[in-house]
């Protein structure tokens, strides 16, 4: 029995090693290709979610490697989708607030640089925080982006008046002009309404650890069956990341680290597409 306790404690151990081996490493860049009605031209977005600031797994100098790794794709949109520190953002002042968000100062895009709030953020210290860089906080707000409408919600524990401005700045978007819904929780995809837009979400981590067998554990059926990739419901088109940082524990097992680059290429209306490559 002592052997078997021994063992058991060792392949945990094991276990715990490779996570936080497997949190830390360099992310991934995954690659998707999206129809979207009514754009004249190829457009590239690259999306970072779930930064998460920590000293454990995420300190300052991981993020700049990160994003000169986001530059190097020449995007010619980037989006932020929220939660950009770990635990509380009660227990992060002002000035810790910027120190980590201050990586995101060096971020460029022909056509803007672009963040939601997270439900790990507090909007007042991040919108400080991100005041004299180049990433522009959008909270129920809509701006004109190149080709693009862009639509930045508040965190989806605002309840129904996140979800109502969402929808508000829809039906006033310029018709003919693509939209783009920038949100942390994919949960906001529930509630679009009849014209087709772009939905880009992290908040996931994409199950963070995955084990055979057992799988990933999920808060609730929406989220286990939305928890990464590209989705595409009614006329409705969503992307959700499994993002760069952790939760909880700094571990990732079976979901690596990674950013987005998706590419959106002209599309008839009703011949949606999106594939991984």
């Amino acid at each position: 029995m002592r052997r078997l306790l021994l063992a058991i404690l060792a392949a945990g151990a094991a276990l715990a090693g490779f996570g936080v081996v497997s949190a830390v490493q360099d992310p991934r860049t995954v690659h998707y290709t999206v129809g979207v009605p009514g754009l004249a031209a190829p457009l590239r977005i690259v999306q970072l979610s779930d930064s998460h600031a920590s000293a454990v797994d995420m300190p300052p100098q991981r993020l700049r490697r990160v994003v000169a790794v986001m530059n190097a794709l020449k995007p010619d949109i980037i989006v932020l989708s929220g939660d950009y520190l770990s635990g509380s953002p009660d227990r992060w002042s002002p000035a810790q607030t910027r120190a980590a968000l201050a990586p995101f100062d060096a971020l460029t895009a022909p056509f803007g640089v672009f963040a939601v709030l997270g439900n790990h953020d507090d909007r007042g210290k991040t919108a400080a925080a991100l005041r004299y860089g180049p990433v522009r906080l959008l909270v129920g707000q809509r701006v004109d982006a190149g080709p693009m409408s862009i639509i930045g919600t508040q965190d989806y524990q605002g309840g129904s008046p996140a979800v109502e401005a969402m929808r508000r700045e829809i039906r006033r978007a310029p018709a003919g002009k693509p939209v783009l819904v920038l949100v942390h929780e994919p949960a906001f995809f529930k509630w679009l309404q009849a014209r087709p837009v772009l939905m880009i979400a992290g908040h996931t981590h994409g199950g963070q650890i995955k084990l055979p067998i057992i799988g990933t554990w999920s808060v609730n059926d929406f989220y286990a069956a939305h928890q990464r990739g590209v989705f595409i419901e009614r006329r409705q088109r969503m992307i959700v990341s499994s993002g760069l940082g952790t939760t909880l524990l700094p571990l990732r097992i079976g979901v690596p680290p990674e950013i987005v680059l998706l590419t959106l290429v002209p599309a008839q209306p009703g011949k949606n597409s999106g594939t991984d490559r």
